[in-house]
Parts: structure tokens; sequence; C-alpha cells
């Protein structure tokens, strides 16, 4: 079977796939052959009745529109791949909210010289909705904070969360947590999930994480409760329509432009690894990681890529 990639790669990424694959097998961009597998990154790709897997070098797949492909075909995403970098962010995001990292730092630079108390981690409960890669790598991070983890995931287990719950209890739970990561994938369950009845839960001095998708939350309830509940810190690398983000002014709102997945050289690295042995998991007969279930996923025109 042929794979084509349907972008763009760098000679040091191609050269992963020329290993894994074997560089006989793999049409690179920018010729488009005829092939039995695909290599994608976002909508622009050729798709025929011939195609019988895609595979994703991103790990969400709401940026990709499915419904010109046939449900035959199997899909992967690459969730996982950039779990790592993701969950560092994530642990930057709560610790400049917990710490007024960045509010401190702008009045500094600003002639202002103003101590105030900050939060400690230390012994404090997080809860974590989506416990996939990115959840359980974070969890690792939040035990050597000695923080509590409650976890919200369908089926994986391991031994860094104290407790495991189904979406149906979420609200219960924001009431008990004093952090809430937000880590699930956007799908039909999951979009616009996170309401004003939800947020309106969150306790004094709750602070909010978001490496997931924005469409998880309504923008509007969002922003109307970030207005009214100045004690609570929304800290995202998230945000609607970007690149051309239209952001309020708020010190309880930090927002970084979606680069928790990591630029880098070493992140990308380990993307196409992973994307290219899950290819070469299907063209052996073996089962794909990360099959996604096309009756669930819903479909955001995007104008910026994020992984």
């Amino acid at each position: 079977m042929k794979v084509l990639v349907t972008f763009a790669v760098d000679r040091k990424f191609q050269k992963i796939g020329n290993e894994i694959l074997g560089k006989d097998n793999i049409i690179w961009y920018p010729d488009l052959e005829p092939a039995e597998i695909l290599l994608v990154r976002d909508n622009n790709f050729p798709y025929s009745e011939e195609v019988k897997f895609i595979q994703t070098i991103t790990a969400g797949v709401d940026h990709i529109n499915f419904s010109r492909i046939k449900k035959s075909t199997v899909v992967a995403s690459n969730a996982g791949a950039y779990s790592v970098s993701v969950a560092e962010h994530a642990l930057a995001l709560l610790l400049s909210a917990a710490k007024s990292i960045v509010k401190k730092d702008l009045e500094i630079k600003n002639g202002i010289f103003n101590p105030e108390e900050t939060i400690l981690l230390n012994g404090k409960t997080i809860l974590i909705i989506g416990y996939g890669g990115i959840g359980s790598k974070f969890a690792r991070l939040a035990k050597s904070f000695n923080m509590k983890v409650i976890a919200i995931g369908r089926s994986y287990r391991d031994d860094y969360a104290d407790e495991f719950y189904d979406l149906d209890k979420l609200k219960d739970l924001v009431k008990l947590a004093d952090f809430i990561l937000i880590s699930v994938p956007l799908n039909r369950q999951t979009y616009g999930m996170i309401d004003r009845n939800v947020l309106e839960l969150s306790k004094k001095r709750a602070i909010w994480v978001n490496v997931a998708r924005p469409e998880i939350l309504k923008r509007d309830d969002l922003i109307s409760f970030l207005k009214q509940r100045s004690d609570v810190v929304y800290s995202t690398d998230v945000w609607w329509d970007e690149p051309n983000v239209k952001v309020p002014i708020m010190d309880n709102l930090i927002i970084t432009p979606h680069t928790a997945g990591g630029r880098s050289g070493e992140v990308m690295e380990n993307a196409y690894r992973e994307a290219f042995l899950n290819v070469k998991r299907f063209m052996e007969g073996d089962k794909p990681k990360n099959i996604v279930n096309i009756d669930e996923v819903i479909w955001i025109d995007r104008g910026s890529l994020g992984v």
C-alpha cells in the first residue's frame, strides 16, 4: 500500500517516515498520486473511494470535515503524541494564575510594586476533565505538588489519580475542586458542556485551565462569569476565532496563542514518529491506535491550526 503525505514536511521528518515505512512506500507532497493511505493535517487533502486509512498528524480532529469520507474508511488521530508538552504548558498556566505571574510582571514593568497573596498548589484538589494522554501526564506533575487528583475519563486508569468518575458527575465534582483542567477532546458530547450553570459552581479563588478546545465552553457564559467572579481565574491556551481573536482585557483571564503542543523540533519529531508508526500498524494488519468515532466528531471551520 502507498502512503500519501498531503502537506509539506521538513526533510528531517521525512527521514523518520522513510525509516519506518520505507521510502518507496511514501509519496511526499507536493506529489499527489493516488494512495490507499493518507497522512493529513487539515482539510486540504485529496480523497477518493480507494482510501482505506487516514492518519492525522494532529491530536485533535475537530478541524477536519469528515462529511466527504465514507464510514468504512478508518481514521486515526495522533492523540498522545503531544501529551508531555501540553501537560507542561498546562502546569505553567496553572502556576501563572496561582502565583499572579502575568499580572505582577505587567505591574512591575509599569512601575507598580504591589505584592499580594498567592495560592498554594500543595494539598489542593484538581479536577481533570479528560483523563487521556494529557490528563494522565498532568496528574503525574500534580502529584509532585502533593495535590489530590480527581479524574473524569472514559476508560484509562492509573495510580496518579485518586478518584475516577464519569462525565455525568461533572457538576458535583466542580464544587469540590480548587483547580480544574480541561483536557477532553471536542466532540458532540463535550461541545458547549461547560456553561454558566457549571461555572457558577466554582469554589472561591478557583482556577480553570484549558488546553483542549475553546468550544467546550460557552463563550458568552464564560466572559460574563469572569466579569462577575473576579476571584476565579481562567487560564487558557485556546480561544475562539484563532488567529483573529478578540479577547476582553481582564485580570482573571490569561491566554497563550495555542502553543501548548510545542513548536520545537523535538516535539514534532515525536509527533511524526507516532503517526508513521500508527500507519505501519495498519499496513501490517494490526489495529491502529486512536481510531476516531466519526459519529462523535464535530467540525469547526478554523482559521488557525493547533494540535
